[in-house]
């Protein structure tokens, strides 16, 4: 059986959920991926951090938060927008 990895959309969509433009804990992610091991979440988080779509910091107590950067932001918005039909 083959692993299924969250897509870049699924990570921004999550953490928009939990914290808008805040940050959240990436431990937060989990409850909302049901059927992916956290293996496979956390580094679908690392890629969404490697394209510049998420910020990841970390605490001085160890933890990990995320923040969707910029880059995400205009991600996001271009999936909802529908695509623009040029004039006939």
């Amino acid at each position: 059986m083959r692993k299924r990895w969250p897509a870049d959309e699924e990570i921004l969509a999550a953490v928009v959920e939990l914290a808008d433009d805040g940050f959240c804990k990436r431990r937060d992610l989990v409850p909302l991926f049901r059927g992916v091991g956290e293996r496979s979440l956390r580094k679908s988080i690392s890629r969404a951090a490697r394209r510049g779509l998420v910020l990841e910091r970390r605490a001085p107590d160890g933890r990990c938060y995320l923040a969707v950067t910029g880059e995400g932001w205009e991600l996001l918005r271009s999936l909802e927008s529908p695509p623009v039909q040029p004039p006939s």
